[in-house]
């Protein structure tokens, strides 16, 4: 009986690895350009045909290839740019894994013809299935040319999945805009059926985005920060009612990256300034020490994970809220001038706070609310206040009709009424933060959540050391784990923490530098899990989720503070909003 499981043909194993790097005719247009760019070129002529189905045409004038180098090119895994295996973790170049000629060459018709600058002739290679049909020496000047013909044209069933040409455009036009727009000392011209599309010479960050996005030309306001290793410099949009959808980039070291922490963190910095959060738009440049990025997570290269990305976030998102703030003029020497604590007995006080506020939009209220909540500190009311406290938890656990009424405000505050005459501001993110670090640190034996099959995650170097320095500790709050050289192997987790979160609590966990030995590891690491597992602001929360919220809340030893010190709840007069 003939055997039911054979190895794969070399031809077909080799398609499909070409085809998890090129996708469709943008991906051959981004392999093309960032090639063009490693080569040094300062002038980059585009040609495309029928939306790049038929042709894909790049010219530039960079440092071209001599004839062995060009046969040398469209070789599996052929690269000048990797020699060992540290440079894997110092990349400063665009192109690196030496996929992109060899994957293009094995899914379409491709000719390279290329010249060096001290090279007498030039060489013209046809190039059909990864192999070299035809070469024919040439005479042209120094740089390349690369002609990608009739995208794959023996793969019939893949091309019927390309999109309809308008799509399949648009997908070129934006990674040509990626491009264009992180590498703005080099002229660029574009051709669509012999028309001129696009003409970007030289020019400035912000000439740049108003040259593509003409929408953006007035709302957006410089960041920049600098801080040992990393220059964070950009622009981001100030909120505009007139904005249906805003436009969104972020660049690591020049390269265009998809990076769900970080743009989180971005969009979170817009809370309560913006109900929609698609209207936001952001143009941020991230230039880091490339020891510190790992590009070996994606084979596209679209995302990226870097040390100390948490800390890289929160230093975005306080500056993106500063220059908001700024730019509605909300100053501290102004806010110190109002308690928002009320008093029964400053009757004149609460007058002047309602008469203030009534002017207010509810976007500016919101401003200044959330200002008001970063200037508590340890001797706040709340801290003497027993009494009101001690309130509160009667009101939670002895309500009078058996209800507690609470509702949500902009996805960030949880009100509940107390007494007819206060309203009590919930800090939805902090009160769960709260609630997760006074249960981890009471409880032992804690119960786990076991997954069908584990949950790997890479790790470099330097995380896996500092992940093996807290391995029993983790064990201890829930975790079961297995590390093995570059990998963590999860295979359960605190049931406490909801897997849609578990990436990030391992991200930010893997992230601090534990030392072995250290006394404040377990409390570090019970930060960081209380943290990153708590519900996020922006979460739309039920009733019977905010009451458990509550009630978990006035159930801890310490309801107030969280354990840096910020202020979890604060009270308003009811006619406050």
């Amino acid at each position: 009986m003939k055997n039911i499981i054979q190895f794969l043909p070399e031809k077909v194993i080799q398609q499909i690895a070409a085809g998890e790097v090129i996708q469709r005719p943008s991906s051959v247009l981004r392999e093309l350009l960032e090639n063009a760019i490693d080569a040094n070129a300062k002038m980059i002529d585009i040609f495309i045909k029928d939306s790049g189905k038929t042709l894909i045409q790049l010219t530039d004038d960079g440092i071209g290839m001599s004839i062995e180098d060009a046969k040398m090119s469209i070789q599996k895994h052929a690269t000048s740019k990797i020699k060992k295996t540290d440079d894997l973790f110092r990349i400063k170049t665009k192109g690196f894994r030496g996929e992109a000629l060899s994957s293009i060459a094995l899914i379409s018709q491709l000719e390279i013809q290329t010249k060096k600058r001290e090279d007498i002739v030039g060489i013209h290679l046809f190039v059909e299935e990864g192999q070299v049909k035809k070469q024919i020496p040439i005479n042209m000047l120094k740089g390349t040319r690369i002609s990608v013909k009739n995208i794959f044209y023996k793969l019939p069933v893949r091309r019927q999945f390309l999109k309809s040409s308008r799509i399949e455009f648009q997908h070129i036009i934006y990674e040509f805009h990626k491009i264009v727009l992180a590498h703005r000392n080099i002229t660029y011209r574009f051709y669509h059926n012999d028309k001129i599309i696009f003409y970007f010479k030289k020019a400035s960050l912000r000439e740049r985005i108003q040259e593509i996005f003409k929408n953006e030309k007035k709302n957006l306001v410089p960041i920049f920060i600098k801080k040992k290793k990393i220059l964070v410099e950009g622009f981001v949009s100030v909120p505009d009612v007139s904005m249906k959808k805003g436009d969104q980039f972020l660049l690591v070291n020049q390269r265009c990256v998809t990076h769900l922490l970080l743009h989180k963190k971005i969009i979170h910095a817009y809370n309560g300034f913006l109900k929609n959060f698609k209207t936001v738009s952001y143009f941020i440049f991230i230039f880091i020490d490339s020891s510190l990025i790992n590009w070996n997570i994606h084979p596209t290269k679209k995302e990226v994970k870097l040390e100390e990305e948490e800390m890289i976030g929160i230093m975005i998102q306080q500056e993106i809220k500063n220059v908001l703030f700024s730019q509605y003029k909300v100053k501290n020497k102004e806010l110190k001038n109002y308690d928002i604590f009320l008093s029964c007995k400053s009757l004149k006080k609460d007058y002047l706070l309602n008469n203030l506020y009534d002017k207010l939009s509810d976007k500016e209220r919101i401003v200044r609310l959330e200002n008001f909540s970063h200037k508590f500190d340890e001797s706040g009311p709340f801290k003497k206040n027993l009494q009101l406290t001690n309130e509160l938890y009667h009101l939670v656990y002895h309500p009078k009709k058996g209800e507690i009424k609470t509702f949500q405000i902009k996805r960030k505050y949880i009100i509940l009424v107390l007494n007819n005459e206060y309203m009590v501001l919930v800090d939805q993110h902090r009160a769960h933060q709260n609630i997760l670090f006074e249960f981890f640190s009471k409880r032992k034996n804690l119960i786990s959540q076991q997954f069908l099959f584990p949950i790997k995650v890479k790790l470099l170097k330097k995380e896996s050391i500092s992940l093996k320095n807290i391995k029993n500790d983790l064990i201890s709050f829930g975790f079961h784990l297995y590390i093995c050289k570059k990998y963590v192997y999860l295979y359960s987790v605190p049931e406490q923490i909801q897997q849609n979160m578990l990436i990030e609590v391992i991200q930010n966990i893997i992230t601090y530098n534990f030392i072995k030995g250290k006394q404040n590891n377990k409390k570090k690491l019970l930060q960081i899990i209380s943290k990153s597992a708590s519900i996020k602001y922006g979460t739309k929360l039920y009733p019977e989720k905010m009451k458990c919220i509550i009630k978990d809340l006035f159930s801890c030893h310490n309801p107030n503070y969280t354990y840096s010190g910020d202020p979890i709840f604060f009270v308003l007069n009811k006619n406050f909003f």
